[in-house]
């Protein structure tokens, strides 16, 4: 509960508005703080060159007035001096005002410092634009994520000032882009300057892609307990709507033939009959209930033996089986997974395929656990689209990280399910 809390839209809604309140604000600032030092400096200048000319001109003496040609003249100097002078300082005070860092690890340590109050995924993008706008003195900085295109964005950029956008990678894969406007319109990036941001964004395309790995690591959790809860849901459906009412009939008619037995032995033994029947066909729901957990072969003779049973599911079609000698031990969900898929293409291969003949190959590698089920039919229509069954397959594949491949020609079609090695173990 604590956590939900945490990452409530609420609170991520006001955080995102403190973050953009305090980039404004603080730009508000350094504009205020540079436009006053600007306009005193300059009233400065205009005051000092202008007694100076009536210094020299002899009319120090604030008493007496200046004539016109001298005060013109005051003026002409003030006027042709203040253009390049405002402009020498308006760099000088944008640089003193908004000095960056000497170096990047400054940067990063405080990144890392933000990082830790709030480590939640969600929170780390946010994060990482409001820690770079602010150490950095940028007006505006902003990141966007693929691929899904979410852009996070904080302050304003100034009108027509300049953009850098800067790719951010991990290893060769871009995970995103970093987007940061110039302080003030005409004052580009230096080359330091777009050194260090190149050097960060190298260090965010790391962070930024341990946060989708983290997403992805919370998506994969959600859909194993969605997936679990299913199953427990099917499960209780099956024991309440079949194994339950037919217990209970049998309850009832074991009451039915007591009070018979004696009195009329006949309908007693055809009460009996039936019950036999339906003990029967309990078992037989039991049955399907541990197969569909688990198949039972896997357990009674490993996987090698189990995959050998399923040669009855494409007789009279020969299959040629190509096991290992011996098999080391896998996991229980391996195990499952291959023998399901096994189970799938086999079925495929008896209604659809046409085939003369078919092989099933096992193989474990160094790397990976390859499944190979191919046959000699016609092949797969041009406009196949993939059913149930596949899905399934790629489904089970994927679970552990793994893929199948289907490859279809004039030959027959070669189902091939490769699951890392490192899921096995």
């Amino acid at each position: 509960m604590h956590h939900s809390a945490n990452n409530s839209p609420l609170r991520q809604f006001l955080a995102a508005f403190g973050r953009e309140l305090r980039a404004r604000l603080r730009a508000f600032g350094d504009a205020l703080l540079t436009g006053g030092l600007h306009a005193l400096l300059i009233a400065v200048y205009a005051v000092t060159v202008y007694g100076l000319v009536l210094a020299i001109g002899g009319y120090a003496d604030l008493r007496v007035a200046p004539p016109l040609p001298l005060t013109m003249l005051a003026l002409f100097l003030v006027a042709l001096g203040i253009v390049p002078l405002s402009r020498w300082m308006g760099h000088r005070l944008d640089s003193l005002l908004t000095s960056w860092p000497d170096d990047p690890y400054g940067t990063m340590s405080k990144l890392q410092s933000d990082l830790g109050r709030d480590p939640s995924p969600q929170a780390i993008v946010p994060t990482v634009v409001a820690t770079i706008t602010t150490t950095l003195k940028l007006p505006y900085g902003a990141i966007t994520r693929l691929p899904d295109g979410d852009t996070v964005s904080v302050g304003t950029a100034p009108a027509n000032a300049e953009r850098l956008t800067i790719p951010l990678t991990y290893a060769d894969t871009v995970v995103g882009s970093l987007e940061v406007a110039a302080r003030r319109p005409g004052v580009a990036f230096s080359s330091d300057e777009q050194l260090l941001l190149h050097r960060l964004a190298r260090q965010v395309g790391i962070t930024l892609h341990a946060a989708q790995l983290s997403e992805a690591l919370q998506a994969s959790r959600a859909q194993l307990v969605a997936a679990r809860e299913e199953e427990r849901r099917r499960i209780r459906r099956d024991l309440h709507d079949g194994l339950g009412p037919t217990l209970a009939a049998l309850r009832l008619q074991l009451g039915a033939a007591r009070r018979t037995l004696r009195s009329e032995p006949e309908a007693a033994e055809a009460l009996l009959d039936e019950l036999r029947a339906d003990v029967l066909e309990a078992t037989a729901a039991v049955r399907r209930l541990v197969y569909n957990l688990r198949p039972p072969l896997l357990d009674e003779h490993g996987l090698a033996g189990a995959l050998r049973s399923l040669s009855r599911l494409v007789e009279p079609l020969p299959l040629r089986l190509e096991l290992p000698d011996t098999l080391p031990p896998l996991p229980a969900a391996v195990e499952v997974a291959l023998y399901r898929i096994a189970a799938e293409a086999l079925h495929n291969v008896a209604r659809h395929a046409g085939a003369t003949s078919c092989t099933l190959r096992l193989e474990l590698t160094d790397a990976a656990v390859l499944l190979e089920i191919s046959d000699t039919g016609t092949g797969l229509p041009v406009a196949h689209r993939p059913g149930v069954g596949l899905s399934g397959m790629r489904e089970r594949a994927e679970e552990l990280g793994g893929s199948i491949a289907v490859d279809s020609g004039p030959g027959g079609v070669t189902v091939t399910a490769h699951i890392p090695r490192r899921a096995a173990e």
